[in-house]
């Protein structure tokens, strides 16, 4: 890890996206892909976010809520969980994602969900974001997603790079879990002031059905896995949870993230939370746009 300036801390959020192909996971590199920064939004700024359609299968947003917390996840995601279930039931906040798939189409953008800045120097954030693909969940499992994530990303004053580290998926058996991988991750930042500095993070990424027999609802869970990886606590938490569940028409999904991070700024709070947003917005985008590529590529017939 290098710094320049500056402690390097703030953003494994290069964790998300952004990677320079691992060759031995047998995917060749898809390039840089270039993005440009917007500004944060909520949902309550989202003035015609009512007058969207639904299209989650209610029956789905249901079984959901009870068997995803008999699932054996490998961290605590119960904040992240918290965003779509409440007392096992959908929250209205299950609701507004699904309203916003219909409103983003293929260009999912990120929804701050929760933000706060801390006299201790870390940026708390809590994010989503969400968008449809015209393949049914048991096929969205059988893609290359932990590659998409980590896709090669850069935006003006941001690069990341990361890689599919191992690929565990062939080993397990049991507990509903069929995917497992180790994904490492880099970003170059500069900030405001002109100065710079890079962050190194790993995590650990594990997908499982959520009901057993029912092919039509599935998880993917991202943990921080080294702390200590920069050498310092820039990473308190570090957290992606993704639902991938059926759609009213049986033929499409809806696949929803929500991010959570705890992460220290370096005295630049609204750059870290700037980056967060940002990150989370390009996740979705690239493993929306990954995943259109393999249909298109005629991945996903019977």
């Amino acid at each position: 890890m290098r710094t320049r300036n500056i402690s390097s801390a703030l953003f494994g959020m290069s964790l998300l996206i952004s990677c320079t192909q691992n060759p031995s996971a047998g995917k060749p590199s898809s390039g840089t892909r270039q993005f440009a920064s917007s500004d944060l939004q909520g949902f309550a700024e989202i003035s015609d976010l009512s007058l969207q359609k639904t299209e989650i299968r209610s029956d789905l947003k249901d079984l959901f809520c009870v068997h995803v917390y008999k699932l054996p996840l490998k961290a605590d995601f119960s904040s992240e969980l918290g965003v779509l279930c409440q007392d096992q039931k959908p929250t209205p906040s299950f609701t507004d994602f699904d309203r916003h798939a219909s409103l983003v189409g293929s260009k999912p953008r990120a929804i701050r969900l929760d933000l706060s800045q801390g006299d201790d120097g870390y940026t708390r954030g809590l994010f989503g974001v969400v968008y449809r693909v015209p393949i049914q969940p048991k096929w969205v499992r059988s893609a290359r997603i932990p590659w998409y994530m980590t896709d090669t990303s850069e935006f003006p004053y941001l690069k990341r790079s990361g890689s599919v580290v191992a690929d565990s998926s062939n080993d397990l058996g049991g507990d509903l879990q069929f995917g497992k991988w180790d994904l490492s991750y880099h970003a170059d930042i500069q900030t405001p002031a002109q100065t710079s500095f890079s962050n190194e993070l790993k995590t650990q990424l594990n997908s499982f059905q959520v009901q057993g027999g029912n092919s039509d609802i599935g998880i993917g869970t991202e943990h921080l896995v080294d702390a200590s990886v920069s050498g310092t606590p820039d990473y308190r938490v570090y957290n992606t949870t993704t639902i991938t569940i059926g759609n009213e028409d049986k033929l499409s999904s809806t696949l929803i993230t929500i991010v959570r991070v705890e992460v220290k700024n370096n005295g630049f709070p609204e750059t870290a939370a700037k980056v967060i947003s940002d990150s989370v917005t390009a996740l979705a985008t690239q493993v929306h746009d990954g995943l259109m590529a393999e249909l298109a590529a005629g991945h996903f017939k019977p």
